[in-house]
């Protein structure tokens, strides 16, 4: 439980005690709990679509849920992914993308894909049914499993940082555990659209980090982060025609 809080209090802006004394390892060994913090924040996206959704017309709707997951997390992980696009979209060196990603200054290729992210996903939101509104629990919880792939399947890029603790505490056993649970409630909650979205996913994120390490010589928080809001709207975008 205490790693869960750990967890819970570090991917969230949920104003919840946070735990004392904890330790750098403890801290990093918290990243098993991270899909279940996603199914939490599922819960309450999903709850709140289904108060909502008598009294709101579908755009509205769309945009409460969206602005209410950035309300929830922060925009922690768009950091990331704004971040990671401007320097991969800029077309320069391998040493210039990675001092690009670590500037925190916004570009124009960040805004772009930023509108492009965010526009998508609105639109998806925005045209959810009552059968549909599970997909907001398997969305968040799924994106913060597949983007572990990243973190434990290829090497770091740079000699520090926060994500080299994260990359060299991961396990395969416990990776691979919480991924059959995750699968196994996607399943649950959406039917054959759960493991389809599972899939697809998984294998974008492993496929987009193959090339990104291949570049770069290896993954960084940023890239973590962006495969967090990627893998989210994959899900939406892969499980939305086959839900019934």
């Amino acid at each position: 439980m205490r790693g869960f809080l750990i967890a819970f209090t570090f991917f969230t802006r949920i104003p919840l005690p946070i735990p004392k004394n904890v330790s750098s390892e403890e801290f990093l060994r918290s990243y098993k709990y991270y899909p279940f913090v996603g199914l939490v924040l599922g819960l309450i996206l999903w709850l709140l679509a289904k108060v909502l959704l008598p009294y709101y017309p579908p755009l509205v709707l769309g945009a409460l849920i969206l602005v209410a997951e950035l309300v929830l997390t922060g925009g922690i992980h768009l950091d990331g992914f704004m971040d990671s696009m401007d320097g991969l979209l800029s077309a320069r060196s391998p040493e210039k993308i990675l001092d690009i990603m670590k500037d925190s200054r916004v570009g124009a290729h960040a805004s772009m894909a930023l509108v492009g992210l965010l526009l998508l996903k609105f639109t998806f939101l925005a045209n959810l049914t009552v059968p549909m509104l599970p997909i907001l629990i398997v969305m968040p919880m799924l994106s913060r499993w597949v983007f572990q792939i990243g973190m434990i399947g290829f090497p770091y890029a740079r000699s520090q940082g926060l994500g080299k603790g994260f990359h060299e505490a991961t396990q395969w056993i416990p990776f691979l555990l919480s991924g059959v649970v995750v699968c196994g409630i996607s399943y649950y909650l959406l039917g054959f659209a759960g493991p389809i979205a599972f899939g697809v996913s998984a294998l974008v994120i492993f496929l987009m980090a193959s090339r990104i390490s291949s570049l770069l010589g290896g993954l960084t928080g940023d890239l973590y982060g962006a495969f967090i809001e990627l893998s989210e709207v994959i899900c939406l975008v892969i499980a939305f025609p086959f839900i019934k």
